[in-house]
Formats: structure tokens, sequence, C-alpha cells
């Protein structure tokens, strides 16, 4: 079935990128709380160990890594009036916001365990939710275009935007729910200013899963239509992870997005306490940070298709993961051997607005790609199998970008009581030698992280040429039937 492109070049009308990018506003800002605050709500403010908070944000992913390819396969085999995608779509916006309200919002007295406990419930809660819009919206894209470029374009949209939501929640919290106040000097101690914060995020993230759902409502007509005639079982589910994981550009894609996810995940979530604490930065000069990551955002969305293009898409992700691998922990390193200005120095502010900008912009490109790579294995995966699975080939990416907090922040927790970190700290109150045990423990995880991406990424093998190739061949299989 033909799509609203044009029937020539595929071309996607711009209006349907933006309803479709707009959704991700929902993904950015539980991220970004996810990532920045929803740690040190729990470690610092509520006083949870970071092990026990780390190891509930985990929890919640593990549940993901079931749910993810439940609701793949289930969307893929949906039928409706509706189609298979946008009834899941609907169905998530408002429980979603429930549940991001209720995760920062605790009944007083709970000990450690009932803040567990709380983490866990309404982290999976929102998770799952998560889910059933992104799933089924992220499968869109294959479905929607084929050409090999234009997909790159239309991920870039939903990151635009899914970016840009995550920083104005940022934005929003460092400067206006966080800002100093008369009661407290830092705003991040405040616990009362996380619930304000959270109900202002569930009206974003409710508002975008909509705007998505509803300005592609009319799409429906010219998606596919569920082709499996099987009923949803275990069995079922089982049998598509199987064929799906056969591709070897697949898992290795998979592998490497999921390092260089988790990278940028503990990177985001340790990257407070190193601000805070390492750098010694004020709420006001982080605020600074973010709009470093704002220009970034917007350069990858203007260099992701002209760097696929020129280098093609595997050779794009590979040089920028190799680049991330040496920049990331690049500034730690020089602190050690004394090459960094000394906190509260502008200079320092400065060299790590630009450190930023180009971990970014390589991170936020480097997920444009891979999606877009996606969409193209599953055009592979239909010449070679017969079957359109698009929900089960997202599933993965979307495990891996919910990973980014999960095993990010895992890692962030764990690290931080191997160093036995302290609690509810002031600025300038913790020890030379825990500062210095904290960079220790954060540049040699990215340098790991990065380079097992590396590895993972050189194994994909799907090209320009071998994707027209598969293009052609299932025009020919489909005017044969």
């Amino acid at each position: 079935m033909r799509t609203i492109a044009e029937a020539e070049t595929d071309r996607v009308p711009f209006s349907i990128k933006l309803y479709y990018g707009a959704g991700s506003v929902a993904e950015g800002t539980k991220t970004a709380s996810f990532n920045v605050f929803l740690l040190f709500y729990y470690n610092q403010v509520l006083g949870v160990p970071g092990t026990l908070s780390g190891a509930a944000i985990f929890l919640a992913l593990c549940i993901d890594a079931i749910t993810d390819p439940l609701v793949g396969s289930f969307s893929d085999g949906f039928h409706s009036r509706w189609g298979r995608r946008h009834p899941f779509m609907y169905l998530a916006a408002l429980p979603m916001a429930v549940c991001f309200v209720l995760l920062f919002n605790p009944p007083a007295g709970l000990g450690p365990t009932g803040l567990f406990a709380w983490l866990a419930t309404f982290a999976v809660g929102v998770r799952v939710s998560m889910t059933f819009y992104a799933i089924p919206s992220d499968s869109m894209v294959p479905e929607i275009t084929t050409d090999y470029d234009e997909r790159t374009s239309m991920v870039s949209f939903r990151y635009l935007f899914g970016w840009m939501g995550g920083l104005m929640t940022a934005q929003l919290g460092y400067l206006y729910f966080f800002a100093p106040s008369p009661s407290f000097t830092d705003g991040r101690f405040d616990p009362q200013a996380y619930g304000r914060f959270a109900f202002a995020g569930a009206l974003m993230i409710a508002a975008a899963i909509l705007t998505c759902a509803l300005g592609t409502h009319r799409l429906i007509p010219t998606l596919r239509p569920a082709s499996a005639t099987a009923p949803p079982s275990f069995t079922r589910l089982r049998e598509e992870v199987r064929s799906v994981l056969r591709n070897p550009s697949y898992r290795m894609l998979v592998l490497g997005a999921l390092f260089a996810a988790v990278a940028a995940g503990f990177n985001d979530v340790i990257g407070l306490y190193m601000n805070t604490y390492f750098w010694g930065f004020s709420t006001a000069q982080i605020a600074v940070l973010v709009y470093a990551l704002a220009i970034a955002v917007i350069l990858a969305f203007v260099l992701a298709r002209p760097l696929t293009q020129r280098f093609e898409k595997k050779r794009t992700v590979l040089g920028l993961a190799a680049v991330g691998m040496l920049l990331g922990p690049l500034p730690v390193f020089l602190r050690f051997v004394g090459l960094m200005p000394q906190n509260g120095e502008p200079l320092l502010l400065a060299v790590m607005f630009v450190h930023a900008l180009c971990m970014v912009t390589i991170v936020v490109t480097i997920g444009i790609t891979v999606a877009s790579m996606i969409a193209d294995i599953v055009d592979e995966h239909e010449l070679e199998t017969g079957r359109r699975q698009e929900g089960m080939f997202v599933a993965a990416i979307a495990f891996v970008g919910k990973s980014t907090s999960g095993l990010g922040g895992f890692l962030a927790g764990v690290g931080l009581d191997a160093v036995g970190f302290p609690r509810g700290a002031a600025v300038g109150d913790v020890p030379a030698h825990k500062l210095f045990d904290l960079g220790l423990v954060v540049a040699p995880i990215l340098v790991v992280l990065y380079l097992l991406s590396l590895v993972c990424l050189s194994r994909y093998r799907i090209t320009r040429q071998q994707h027209l190739s598969t293009l052609a061949a299932l025009a020919r299989r489909s005017v044969a039937r």
C-alpha cells in the first residue's frame, strides 16, 4: 500500500513531520526528568541510598524489556478501524501523565524501603505507559516512507522535538521550579518543588502524545493493515523475537546503540553531580550549559541527513562514536593532570559549554542515524521472511532509548555508593578525595561503553546500494503477486 508521500519520491509532507515529531516532546520530558532529576531527588533530597534508588530505576527498565516486544508484537497484528498503531497512542496519554505526577509525589513518612517501592511502582507505570505510545508511533516511520534519506529526515524531526522537550523540561527545572528561594538557597533540595515540576511535566506529556496521534490520524487509511493472523500469545511473541534476532545487522545495531545510550544516560545522570560538585557550577551556570545542548540538537538535526548522504549511515555512526569515545572523558582527564581551569574561573564554564555542545551533537546524530538504519532493516527482513514486523524491530530501539536512564541510572547509583559519595552534601563540603574518586569512576566507564559501541556498530552491513536493491526486489515480488 502506498503512503501519503508522493509516488515518485516518497516525500513526506512537512506538516506530517511536524505532528509526528511533536509527539517526542513526551519522551523528552520523561527522559530529562529521569536522567537529570529523579535519582537526585530520591537520593539527595529524600535520602534513599544511591544503589537502592538506581535499582528501582533499573527494575522499571527490566519490566520494559518485557513490555516493549509485547506491545510491538501486539500492535503489529492489531486490527481496528483506527488501524494498528493509533489506538495504543491515544490510550497512553492519561495513564502516563498520572503516573508521572505520582512518581514525584510520594506520601510523607515513607522510609527507604517504602520510597524504593514507590519509586519502582510509578517508574514502571511511566515506562509502560510510554511503551504504549512510543512503540506504535515509532513503528510508523518505515510505513510512511521507503526513501533511504527521507527516513533520516523524519527521525531527525523526532529527535529535534524530543531533545527540545527534554531541554525545556531541564530549563524549567533549573530556572523556575528549583530556583533559589527564601527557604532553600539551592532549590534542588526543596522537596515541594518536585511536585509542582511533575504536574507541569505531566501536562506537557499528555499534550504531546495527543498532538502526534491527532495530527497523524489522517494517515491511518494509507498505513499498512495488520497481516498477522495468529492471536497474540507468548508463543507467537517468542517466534517473532527469534525471527528479528536472526538478522545479524539488527543484533549488532541494537547492541551498539545500547552501549552508546547507556554511556549517554550515565553521563546525564551523573552529570548533575559532576556539574554541581566536581566542577562547582551553580544552578544558573548549569542552566547556561543547557543552551549548549539546544544548539547541539539543532546542529544534529541539520547535519544528520547530509552526513549520511555523504558517508553512508554506518560510516557516519562509526566516526561519531570514535570521536565520542575520545572526547567524552577528556575534561576529567585534563583536570587530573592540571590542564583544566580551576573551579570558579569563567573559562571553565566556556570550556564545558563547548564540550557539551560537541558531545550532544555526536550523541543525537548517532541516535537519528541508528533509528533510520532500523527502518532499512525492516525492508531487508521483509525480503527474507515475507513479514513486516515494524513494531518488533522498533521495540529494541525503544528499549535502548529507555536504557539511558535505566542502566545509566543504575551505573550512576552504584558508582556513587562505590566511592562513598555523601548524601545531602552542600557544594564545597565534599572532600577533595571524594571528588577525585567520582571523576575516576566517570571517565573509564565512558571510555569502555563507547568502545563497546564502536565494536558492535562496525558489524552492521546494510549500505545505500543494498537498500535500493532490497526495495527493487520487494517491488518485483509485489508485481508478481
